[in-house]
């Protein structure tokens, strides 16, 4: 697997994610929220 193939399925690895959270943002109550306080967290950490 070269170069261009890795970033391919990187590509697709989050565009993948991106659907699924938008999916369970429109679809589970309380999960905005929890993605919310994660990406916080996580920004907060980088931040640093």
């Amino acid at each position: 697997m070269d170069g261009s193939h890795a970033m391919k399925y990187f590509y697709w690895g989050i565009a993948v994610a991106v659907v699924v959270t938008a999916l369970a943002v429109l679809f589970v109550p309380g999960v905005d929220d929890w993605i919310e306080q994660t990406l916080l967290g996580y920004l907060g950490r980088a931040a640093r």
